[in-house]
């Protein structure tokens, strides 16, 4: 069993690839019931464009705060799994209080309070794997690639039951997998490798981590790129529907999109060893500005279900090796403070952007053009990733993060 969810047999010891594996399968089943479908709750309670965009805009706004202070939290006193857990459950309960709210401001109030929690669960269940791949020589893609899978089967059996039962069904799938997790992760170790001391406050931290060019640009680069992925989840489903799809088939869809995620996960630890960080991370970013434009010609349903590993090579590529790249490109003692920033910014401001004009795109011209949009904020992206990759900074970059470990 270890084998199969570690993808290294050699890993096994304790058990601990098998619970980092599965917690990321449940958080990421969590995630696969909602928001994919939430558009569906949307429209069951006559939201518009622009009040979907600012509801979505809300968790962006919410963790350009709250992540850094959690970061800086988890760092100062070392208490990863004990705010994982409290996040899990705490954003779980407020998920069930969506089915008895039905106007746009209490909606967003919910929002707000459930995205304070929720904001932290991606950068700390990251910091948590990526100590253990770092402290027993594994590869991170092969512990991430079980969140795509989880969220491949929850957008898929959770799109069948809102079909049958309802928007409804979306929190209640949340709740259960939020749990869930928590239960795998009581078996990861409070600490799975040793902290280094925290020296510094949050503003002098992030301070540092801005003096670093390459951090900086990849930060710059999230904001495009993974701005318009994560406002993607949100708009797929009215854009499916609006080419001929039904809700079952969004579920179908985004099976398959996020399914193709994990083996491509796994061959984007083959790909960075062979070629590096930088170019893994340029081709995925290109390949999604690609796709984005070819959305907004409206392709036929059948197209855009067979053509489902696109999303495989720029979606599965990146999430595999962004993470990554933020550790290796910053100092040891701000590594929870250096993902929560750059989860910010990316999931942060960057899908703020995208969502909000995405609303008032929807209400002004057509869902087509929302992924024209997202097509051009991604060509926008790919500007830093080639500063990256032949800009003059790697050399010092490495030297400066190498003299503070």
């Amino acid at each position: 069993m270890t084998e199969i969810f570690s993808g290294n047999k050699q890993s096994s010891a304790g058990g601990k690839p098998v619970s980092l594996s599965a917690l990321y399968l449940f958080i990421y089943y969590g995630f696969g019931a909602f928001t994919p479908l939430i558009m569906q709750y949307y429209q069951s309670i006559n939201l518009t464009g622009t009040q979907v965009g600012l509801i979505s805009a809300t968790t962006p706004v919410v963790s350009i705060v709250t992540q850094p202070l959690w970061g800086i939290i988890c760092d100062r006193f070392r208490i990863r799994k004990s705010v994982l857990v409290l996040t899990l459950l705490t954003s779980g309960l407020i998920g069930l209080l969506f089915p008895v709210v039905s106007t746009f401001a209490l909606v967003l109030i919910l929002y707000t309070v459930l995205s304070v929690f929720q904001s932290a669960v991606v950068p700390v269940s990251d910091s948590i794997a990526l100590g253990y791949v770092k402290k027993h020589n594994l590869q991170f893609g092969d512990i991430r690639m079980w969140g795509a899978i989880g969220f491949a089967l929850a957008a898929f059996l959770t799109g069948v039951m809102v079909e049958k039962w309802g928007p409804s069904v979306i929190f209640y799938s949340y709740f259960a997998a939020m749990v869930v997790a928590i239960l795998f992760l009581r078996q990861v170790p409070e600490e799975v490798e040793s902290a280094p001391k925290f020296t510094t406050s949050m503003l002098s931290g992030i301070k540092d981590l801005l003096k670093l060019p390459r951090f900086v640009l990849f930060l710059t680069a999230s904001f495009f790129v993974f701005g318009s992925v994560n406002a993607n989840n949100i708009w797929f489903s009215l854009y499916y529907q609006e080419i001929g799809g039904t809700i079952a088939g969004v579920g179908l869809a985004f099976l398959l999109f996020a399914g193709s995620e994990a083996p491509f996960m796994k061959l984007a630890g083959y790909i960075t060893r062979r070629w590096g960080l930088e170019l893994t991370i340029l081709i995925a970013a290109s390949v999604s500005a690609i796709r984005w434009f070819w959305y907004s010609s409206a392709p036929s349903t059948t197209a855009v279900i067979a053509l489902f590993f696109v999303q495989g090579i720029s979606v599965g590529f990146y999430l595999a090796t962004a993470a990554q790249f933020v550790r290796e490109n910053t100092p040891a003692s701000l590594q929870v403070t250096a993902l929560a920033l750059f989860f910010s910014v990316g999931h942060g401001l960057g899908t703020m952007l995208c969502n909000l004009t995405a609303g008032w795109i929807k209400d002004n011209f057509s869902t087509l053009t929302i992924y024209s949009f997202f097509g051009t904020v991604t060509v926008i992206g790919l500007i830093p990733l080639l500063l990256i990759r032949f800009g003059p900074w790697k050399a010092a970059a490495e030297d400066k993060v190498d003299a503070t470990r």
